[in-house]
């Protein structure tokens, strides 16, 4: 029933990779970008473009972790070599070459995203410069969590892009038409 309710249709993936490729154009230091870690083809995505801006690519969260294991594994999800990174690494790279993909597009207390945006994270701190794309939608109920965390990450010195920004993410549900 997601998206039954709305007119049109849904747009193409491709209208992603534009706007992914303005942002990371646009962007000034360390890009993090958080999405579904069940969305393979967004993390392909995500990927591709790292590559296109010669950024190098480290994974956050758990299950973002494993999934991408999995999927590179069963040929799912292709990264070049040497674009690929662990957290420590990235973290010795200037921030202008690297993005990190992220847990935590709803607002998860325990995710990866929530936990940098309140401080907690162990290994990834948000620092001025830093551009935070947010590519889902909010599910319904989650609203006030997915906005405590933008507002919180705002508040330590990044740039939020989130879909009512910037066509960041567009949903896998077919609207009415």
């Amino acid at each position: 029933s997601t998206n039954v309710e709305r007119p049109g249709t849904t747009p193409s993936e491709r209208v992603i990779d534009t706007a992914f490729d303005q942002v990371f154009q646009a962007a000034r230091g360390r890009i993090i970008v958080a999405t579904f870690a069940s969305l393979i083809s967004r993390i392909q995505q995500v990927v591709n473009c790292a590559v296109r801006h010669e950024r190098r690519v480290a994974i956050a969260g758990r299950t973002m972790v494993q999934n991408v294991r999995m999927a590179r594994q069963l040929g799912y999800l292709e990264i070049p070599p040497n674009v690929l990174v662990s957290l420590e690494q990235m973290n010795r790279l200037p921030p202008e070459e690297t993005v990190i993909i992220a847990t935590g597009t709803q607002g998860e207390p325990s995710s990866a995203l929530a936990r940098m945006a309140t401080g907690r994270h162990r290994q990834l701190k948000i620092v001025r410069g830093d551009t935070v794309i947010i590519s889902a939608h909010s599910i319904p109920g989650n609203e006030e969590m997915v906005n405590r965390t933008i507002n919180r990450l705002i508040q330590r010195g990044a740039d939020v892009v989130y879909e009512k920004v910037a066509p960041v993410h567009v949903s896998g549900h077919a609207s009415q038409e």
